[in-house]
Protein backbone atom coordinates (compact mmCIF):
# COMPACT_ATOMS: atom_id res chain seq x y z
CA UNK A 1 0.00 0.00 0.00
CA UNK A 2 1.48 3.33 -1.01
CA UNK A 3 -1.17 5.85 -0.17
CA UNK A 4 -3.30 6.20 2.93
CA UNK A 5 -4.45 9.07 4.93
CA UNK A 6 -5.86 10.97 7.76
CA UNK A 7 -8.53 13.31 7.63
CA UNK A 8 -12.15 13.00 8.11
CA UNK A 9 -13.00 14.89 4.95
CA UNK A 10 -16.61 14.51 4.42
CA UNK A 11 -16.56 17.89 5.93
CA UNK A 12 -17.09 17.16 9.58
CA UNK A 13 -19.65 14.50 8.90
CA UNK A 14 -17.91 11.49 10.39
CA UNK A 15 -19.10 11.20 13.96
CA UNK A 16 -16.63 9.81 16.46
CA UNK A 17 -13.65 10.44 14.18
CA UNK A 18 -11.30 11.05 17.10
CA UNK A 19 -12.06 7.67 18.73
CA UNK A 20 -9.03 5.34 18.76
CA UNK A 21 -9.28 2.16 16.75
CA UNK A 22 -10.75 -0.78 18.61
CA UNK A 23 -8.15 -2.85 20.41
CA UNK A 24 -5.38 -0.31 19.83
CA UNK A 25 -3.42 1.38 22.58
CA UNK A 26 -2.05 4.00 20.23
CA UNK A 27 -3.28 7.54 20.31
CA UNK A 28 -4.73 8.50 16.95
CA UNK A 29 -5.81 12.07 16.33
CA UNK A 30 -7.15 12.41 12.78
CA UNK A 31 -6.98 15.85 11.27
CA UNK A 32 -10.37 17.48 11.38
CA UNK A 33 -10.83 19.41 8.19
CA UNK A 34 -14.54 19.82 8.67
CA UNK A 35 -15.87 22.74 6.70
CA UNK A 36 -19.54 21.96 6.34
CA UNK A 37 -21.62 24.99 5.51
CA UNK A 38 -24.16 26.19 8.05
CA UNK A 39 -27.67 24.97 7.52
CA UNK A 40 -29.59 27.06 5.00
CA UNK A 41 -33.28 27.97 5.31
CA UNK A 42 -35.38 25.85 2.97
CA UNK A 43 -36.55 28.88 1.03
CA UNK A 44 -32.96 29.81 0.07
CA UNK A 45 -32.38 26.52 -1.73
CA UNK A 46 -33.06 26.39 -5.44
CA UNK A 47 -35.68 23.85 -6.44
CA UNK A 48 -36.31 20.73 -4.41
CA UNK A 49 -34.85 17.24 -4.28
CA UNK A 50 -36.05 14.83 -6.92
CA UNK A 51 -37.22 11.33 -6.18
CA UNK A 52 -34.51 9.28 -4.46
CA UNK A 53 -32.53 12.41 -3.61
CA UNK A 54 -31.72 14.15 -0.32
CA UNK A 55 -30.05 17.36 0.83
CA UNK A 56 -26.27 17.12 0.43
CA UNK A 57 -24.70 16.14 3.76
CA UNK A 58 -21.46 18.00 2.97
CA UNK A 59 -22.85 21.48 2.36
CA UNK A 60 -26.26 21.17 4.03
CA UNK A 61 -27.94 22.15 0.79
CA UNK A 62 -26.04 25.41 0.25
CA UNK A 63 -24.01 24.15 -2.72
CA UNK A 64 -20.76 25.57 -1.31
CA UNK A 65 -18.29 24.81 1.46
CA UNK A 66 -15.54 26.75 3.17
CA UNK A 67 -12.56 26.98 0.80
CA UNK A 68 -10.08 24.18 1.43
CA UNK A 69 -7.16 25.62 -0.54
CA UNK A 70 -3.85 25.29 1.39
CA UNK A 71 -2.77 28.49 3.13
CA UNK A 72 -6.05 30.26 2.53
CA UNK A 73 -7.27 32.61 5.25
CA UNK A 74 -10.52 34.50 4.69
CA UNK A 75 -10.21 34.03 0.93
CA UNK A 76 -6.64 35.33 0.80
CA UNK A 77 -3.27 33.59 0.28
CA UNK A 78 0.32 34.80 0.53
CA UNK A 79 1.41 37.01 -2.35
CA UNK A 80 3.49 35.05 -4.91
CA UNK A 81 5.54 38.18 -5.67
CA UNK A 82 8.97 39.19 -4.31
CA UNK A 83 7.67 41.30 -1.44
CA UNK A 84 8.90 40.99 2.12
CA UNK A 85 6.75 38.58 4.16
CA UNK A 86 6.95 37.14 7.64
CA UNK A 87 6.69 33.66 6.16
CA UNK A 88 9.77 34.12 3.96
CA UNK A 89 13.41 34.51 4.93
CA UNK A 90 15.00 34.66 8.38
CA UNK A 91 13.59 37.10 10.94
CA UNK A 92 15.49 37.98 14.10
CA UNK A 93 15.32 40.38 17.05
CA UNK A 94 17.89 43.19 17.04
CA UNK A 95 18.78 46.11 19.22
CA UNK A 96 18.07 49.14 17.07
CA UNK A 97 17.86 52.67 18.42
CA UNK A 98 14.32 54.00 18.43
CA UNK A 99 12.77 50.54 18.03
CA UNK A 100 11.37 48.21 20.72
CA UNK A 101 13.19 44.90 21.28
CA UNK A 102 10.07 43.04 20.15
CA UNK A 103 10.51 44.21 16.53
CA UNK A 104 11.52 41.59 13.98
CA UNK A 105 14.22 42.31 11.42
CA UNK A 106 15.49 40.70 8.25
CA UNK A 107 19.06 41.31 7.10
CA UNK A 108 20.05 41.79 3.46
CA UNK A 109 23.72 41.24 2.67
CA UNK A 110 25.49 43.96 0.71
CA UNK A 111 28.88 42.26 0.54
CA UNK A 112 32.08 42.51 2.57
CA UNK A 113 30.15 41.91 5.78
CA UNK A 114 27.90 44.93 5.26
CA UNK A 115 24.11 44.63 5.36
CA UNK A 116 20.89 46.54 5.62
CA UNK A 117 18.05 45.35 7.84
CA UNK A 118 14.35 46.00 7.49
CA UNK A 119 11.70 45.48 10.16
CA UNK A 120 8.24 43.94 9.93
CA UNK A 121 6.97 47.45 9.18
CA UNK A 122 8.23 46.87 5.63
CA UNK A 123 6.24 43.68 5.05
CA UNK A 124 4.53 43.92 1.66
CA UNK A 125 7.34 46.07 0.23
CA UNK A 126 9.96 44.90 -2.27
CA UNK A 127 13.58 45.06 -1.13
CA UNK A 128 15.89 45.18 -4.16
CA UNK A 129 19.62 45.66 -4.67
CA UNK A 130 20.46 49.02 -6.23
CA UNK A 131 24.05 50.11 -6.64
CA UNK A 132 25.15 47.52 -4.11
CA UNK A 133 22.60 48.55 -1.48
CA UNK A 134 19.43 46.79 -0.33
CA UNK A 135 16.74 49.40 -0.95
CA UNK A 136 13.03 49.44 -0.12
CA UNK A 137 11.50 50.12 -3.54
CA UNK A 138 7.97 50.49 -2.18
CA UNK A 139 4.79 48.41 -2.05
CA UNK A 140 4.65 45.22 -4.12
CA UNK A 141 2.89 45.79 -7.45
CA UNK A 142 1.16 42.42 -7.21
CA UNK A 143 -0.46 42.69 -3.78
CA UNK A 144 -0.28 46.47 -3.30
CA UNK A 145 1.74 46.02 -0.12
CA UNK A 146 -0.78 43.85 1.72
CA UNK A 147 1.26 40.67 1.34
CA UNK A 148 -1.92 38.85 0.35
CA UNK A 149 -3.82 38.16 -2.88
CA UNK A 150 -7.24 36.55 -3.52
CA UNK A 151 -7.23 32.75 -3.51
CA UNK A 152 -7.42 31.30 -7.04
CA UNK A 153 -9.85 28.61 -5.91
CA UNK A 154 -12.49 30.73 -4.21
CA UNK A 155 -11.60 34.05 -5.86
CA UNK A 156 -11.35 35.72 -2.47
CA UNK A 157 -14.83 34.72 -1.33
CA UNK A 158 -13.66 32.13 1.19
CA UNK A 159 -16.07 29.54 -0.24
CA UNK A 160 -15.88 27.00 -3.04
CA UNK A 161 -18.28 24.69 -4.84
CA UNK A 162 -19.15 21.63 -2.77
CA UNK A 163 -17.14 18.69 -4.20
CA UNK A 164 -19.74 16.13 -3.15
CA UNK A 165 -22.82 17.49 -4.90
CA UNK A 166 -20.99 19.66 -7.42
CA UNK A 167 -22.99 22.67 -6.29
CA UNK A 168 -26.34 20.98 -7.05
CA UNK A 169 -27.28 20.91 -3.32
CA UNK A 170 -28.78 17.42 -3.51
CA UNK A 171 -27.31 13.92 -3.76
CA UNK A 172 -28.78 10.43 -4.30
CA UNK A 173 -30.33 8.84 -1.22
CA UNK A 174 -27.76 6.03 -1.38
CA UNK A 175 -24.77 8.35 -0.86
CA UNK A 176 -23.35 8.65 2.66
CA UNK A 177 -20.53 10.66 4.25
CA UNK A 178 -18.35 7.53 4.22
CA UNK A 179 -19.39 6.13 0.83
CA UNK A 180 -19.84 8.45 -2.13
CA UNK A 181 -18.16 8.82 -5.53
CA UNK A 182 -16.06 11.87 -4.67
CA UNK A 183 -14.66 10.29 -1.52
CA UNK A 184 -14.01 6.91 -3.11
CA UNK A 185 -12.03 8.52 -5.92
CA UNK A 186 -9.52 10.17 -3.58
CA UNK A 187 -6.11 8.55 -4.32
CA UNK A 188 -4.91 8.70 -0.69
CA UNK A 189 -8.10 7.45 0.92
CA UNK A 190 -7.90 4.67 3.48
CA UNK A 191 -10.56 3.24 5.73
CA UNK A 192 -9.78 2.12 9.26
CA UNK A 193 -11.25 -1.01 10.81
CA UNK A 194 -13.32 1.11 13.22
CA UNK A 195 -15.03 2.96 10.36
CA UNK A 196 -12.97 6.14 10.29
CA UNK A 197 -11.67 7.63 7.05
CA UNK A 198 -8.09 8.82 6.74
CA UNK A 199 -6.08 10.73 4.12
CA UNK A 200 -2.31 10.75 3.67
CA UNK A 201 0.46 8.30 2.87
CA UNK A 202 2.61 5.65 4.53
CA UNK A 203 6.21 6.84 4.89
CA UNK A 204 7.64 3.82 6.70
CA UNK A 205 6.75 0.29 7.73
CA UNK A 206 8.50 -1.64 10.50
CA UNK A 207 6.96 -5.03 11.08
CA UNK A 208 3.29 -4.41 11.80
CA UNK A 209 3.85 -0.74 12.68
CA UNK A 210 3.12 2.00 10.15
CA UNK A 211 4.06 5.67 10.15
CA UNK A 212 1.74 7.89 8.18
CA UNK A 213 1.96 11.51 7.11
CA UNK A 214 -1.42 13.21 6.82
CA UNK A 215 -2.48 15.61 4.11
CA UNK A 216 -1.90 18.54 6.45
CA UNK A 217 1.56 17.39 7.51
CA UNK A 218 0.79 15.59 10.78
CA UNK A 219 2.34 12.23 11.68
CA UNK A 220 0.49 9.17 12.94
CA UNK A 221 1.56 5.72 14.08
CA UNK A 222 -0.80 2.80 13.40
CA UNK A 223 -0.72 -0.96 13.28
CA UNK A 224 -1.46 -2.85 10.08
CA UNK A 225 -4.42 -4.49 11.82
CA UNK A 226 -6.04 -1.07 12.20
CA UNK A 227 -6.27 -0.61 8.43
CA UNK A 228 -9.00 -2.10 6.29
CA UNK A 229 -7.55 -4.03 3.33
CA UNK A 230 -7.37 -1.84 0.24
CA UNK A 231 -9.63 -4.13 -1.77
CA UNK A 232 -12.43 -3.50 0.72
CA UNK A 233 -12.32 0.27 0.20
CA UNK A 234 -13.87 0.01 -3.26
CA UNK A 235 -17.44 1.28 -3.17
CA UNK A 236 -20.36 -0.34 -4.91
CA UNK A 237 -22.35 2.83 -4.35
CA UNK A 238 -23.07 4.38 -7.72
CA UNK A 239 -25.08 7.25 -9.01
CA UNK A 240 -24.67 10.93 -9.82
CA UNK A 241 -26.27 14.04 -8.35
Amino acid sequence: MSLVGVGVFCLGLLAGCDKPASGSNRSVAPTDISHAAPSQPEETRAGAPKAHEKICFACNGSGTIKCLAPGRVDGQVDCPGPCLRLTRGTWIHMEVAGHPPTDLWQKFSEGNGAYSAYSQAHVGHVIAMQNGKAVDTGPCKICGGSGKVPCNVCKGTGRETCPICGGKKYVPDSWTPTDNPWLNQQPDLIRLADGRIMFGKIVSTVGTNLTLKTRDGKWLHLGTAELMPKAETVSTNVGAP
